[in-house]
C-alpha cells in the first residue's frame, strides 16, 4: 500500500507535469517566434542598408560623367593654351579623384578623408572657372574625426555645381562650413547659384533624397537634411548628423 501523503504527491505531480510541460513548451515557442522575428528584422534592415548602397553608388556613376567631360574639356583648353603646369596640376587632382573613386572602403569614413577626396575634385573645378569661381572652407579640427558616409560631401558640392554654380554668370561663390558641436556635427554647403530664387525638389536632385535614407539607415540616432536658402539667399544644403568618432589619422 502506497503511504496517502506519497500517493497525494504523486497524483499532483502527474497532474501538474503536463501543465508544466505545456508551458514550457508554449514559452520555447513564443521564444522562438521572438528570435525568427529579430533575425528576420535583421535581415531586412540590412537588405535595405546594402540596395540604398547600390541605389546611391548607380546614382554616383550617372553624376560622375557630367563631371569627368567638363574636366577633359578643362584640360584640353589649358593644353591649347599653352598652361602645362596648370594642365599637369589639373591633371594630378583628376587622378587621385578617379584612384579613390574606385578604391573600396566602409559606408562611414572619417570627415578628413571625405574632405580630402572632394578638394581634388575642387581643384578641377577651380581650373575650368578660374577667378570667377571662390571657395570659401571653413572645417573645424575638433571634428576631422567625425564618421561620415561616404560621399556624401562630393554629392553635396557637386549638386551645387550642376544645379547651380554652372549655370549662373558672373562670380561664382561657393562656401562650406564643417564644425562639432558637443555630440552633433553640422556640414553646410551654400552657394550663389540660384540666388534669390525658390527653391524647389528640382534644385537638390535626386542625390540628397538618397543621402538622407542613408544618413538614417546608418545612424541610431536622429539625423536631418535639408535644403533651404540661407540669410544671403544663397542655398543651402545643411546636414546634422550624431558625432562619431573615427580612428586616429
Amino acid at each position: 500500500m502506497i503511504a496517502e501523503p506519497l500517493f497525494h504527491l504523486i497524483l499532483i505531480f502527474s497532474v501538474l507535469l503536463p501543465l508544466v510541460s505545456l508551458t514550457v513548451l508554449a514559452l520555447l515557442g513564443v521564444a522562438e517566434k521572438e528570435v525568427d522575428y529579430w533575425q528576420l528584422e535583421h535581415a531586412r534592415i540590412r537588405l535595405e542598408k546594402e540596395l540604398q548602397e547600390s541605389k546611391y553608388m548607380q546614382l554616383h556613376q550617372q553624376i560622375r560623367p557630367h563631371f569627368f567631360f567638363n574636366a577633359l574639356n578643362a584640360f584640353l583648353s589649358l593644353a591649347r593654351l599653352g598652361k602645362n603646369e596648370e594642365m599637369i596640376r589639373g591633371m594630378e587632382h583628376f587622378a587621385l579623384f578617379l584612384r579613390y573613386s574606385y578604391e573600396p572602403k566602409q559606408p562611414l569614413i572619417p570627415f578628413k578623408q571625405e574632405w580630402a577626396h572632394t578638394n581634388n575634385y575642387l581643384a578641377v573645378q577651380q581650373l575650368r572657372f578660374g577667378s570667377r569661381l571662390s571657395v570659401s572652407v571653413h572645417v573645424d579640427p575638433d571634428g576631422e574625426r567625425a564618421l561620415i558616409p561616404c560621399y556624401t560631401l562630393q554629392t553635396l558640392v557637386e549638386n551645387a555645381f550642376k544645379h547651380g554654380l554652372e549655370k549662373k554668370t558672373g562670380e561664382k561663390c561657393l562656401t562650406i562650413d564643417f564644425r562639432r558641436q558637443g555630440n552633433w556635427v553640422y556640414l553646410r554647403v551654400c552657394d550663389n547659384g540660384n540666388e534669390g530664387k525658390e527653391l524647389s525638389i528640382a534644385n537638390g536632385g535626386v542625390g540628397l533624397e538618397n543621402l538622407r535614407k542613408r544618413f538614417a539607415l546608418l545612424f541610431d540616432l536622429p539625423t536631418q537634411l535639408v535644403l533651404q536658402k540661407d540669410e544671403r539667399g544663397w542655398t543651402e544644403a545643411l546636414v546634422v548628423w550624431p558625432y562619431v568618432p573615427g580612428d586616429e589619422g
